[in-house]
C-alpha cells in the first residue's frame, strides 16, 4: 500500500514540475528574445546616427 502511494505521489510532483517548469523556460526564452531585439534596434539607432 506504502510504495503505491509513495508511486503515485512521486509521479504527481513530476508532473507538477514539469507543468511548472514548461512555461518557466517559455517566459524565460520570450524575455531573451525580447531583450535581443532591444540591443539589435538600439545598436542600428546607434549606427544610423553614426553613418
Amino acid at each position: 500500500m506504502r510504495t503505491g502511494l509513495t508511486i503515485i505521489m512521486m509521479m504527481f510532483f513530476a508532473s507538477l514540475a514539469l507543468d511548472l517548469t514548461i512555461p518557466a523556460v517559455i517566459l524565460v526564452g520570450a524575455v531573451a528574445l525580447d531583450w535581443a531585439s532591444l540591443q539589435l534596434k538600439r545598436r542600428m539607432m546607434i549606427e544610423g546616427r553614426a553613418a
